[in-house]
């Protein structure tokens, strides 16, 4: 089942989720660095949950940032938070999906975006949305799980990072992943989907982008005393991170 983020308290957790180690050190340190310079670009962020990332583009010099997503609650969550600490930031309910009627973005990031599209033409579907957003020579960069985690056998115990992964009997386009973040109070289960990497590649090709490249994870900090507690993490990643231009 597709996760609801307006369902009970999803969006909340969620944003408490945002707080591992893993997602500082590793999810946030990758996605920013292979973003770069985003100084005086328009950048647009697709499924910006709480704003998170959204947050981070602005306050890193992009001269303005709109952050976008299906869920309501992940837009109040967001706006809640431009209220408390204005940064100019447009936030708005808008499924990703979508053509937009103008390419107004030299950047547009979606990170956990991809992972939800169930079918190939899904996935057309929303890089088509993707693309109609960007300009001409703009860049997207996107976060998805790792599809290689189907050929481990057995699985890395990704627990100590807080997190687990439940994986179906056989990887199949569509097949669900279930990811299950470790919260200090709770468990978040988020289902996402399995597809390849030749299954991404050729999405943004039929739709127009160019240079498509995939980058395994870094981590920005090591634990005092635990010099290869990212090691398990390193080897067999459970994301990616992909980019590819808009000729």
């Amino acid at each position: 089942m597709v996760t609801d983020y307006n369902e009970s308290r999803i969006a909340e957790q969620y944003q408490q989720a945002k707080a591992q180690s893993w997602r500082a050190h590793a999810e946030t340190y990758s996605f920013m660095n292979l973003i770069g310079d985003v100084d005086g670009k328009r950048v647009l962020d697709v499924a910006c949950g709480e704003g998170h990332f959204t947050r981070l583009l602005r306050q890193a010099g992009a001269v303005e940032v709109v952050g976008i997503d299906i869920s309501e609650r992940m837009i109040e969550l967001a706006r809640e938070q431009e209220t408390r600490q204005p940064l100019g930031i447009e936030y708005r309910v808008e499924d990703a999906r979508a053509v937009a009627e103008h390419a107004d973005f030299d950047l547009v990031v979606g990170a956990w975006l991809l992972v939800y599209a169930q079918t190939r033409a899904e996935l057309v579907q929303m890089c088509t949305g993707l693309g109609s957003r960007l300009k001409p020579d703009g860049r997207l960069v996107t976060i998805v799980t790792n599809p290689e985690v189907y050929g481990l056998d057995p699985l890395p115990d990704y627990r100590k990072y807080g997190f687990e992964l439940s994986l179906a009997g056989r990887a199949v386009e569509g097949t669900p992943t279930k990811i299950s973040l470790l919260l200090e109070d709770s468990t978040l289960e988020i289902e996402n989907y399995y597809m390849p990497i030749a299954a991404y590649e050729s999405a943004f090709a039929q739709t127009g982008f160019a240079n498509f490249a995939v980058h395994r994870p870094e981590v920005s900090l090591v634990p005092d005393g635990e010099p290869d507690f990212w090691d398990d993490f390193l080897t067999y990643p459970s994301f990616l991170l992909l980019d590819c231009v808009k000729p």
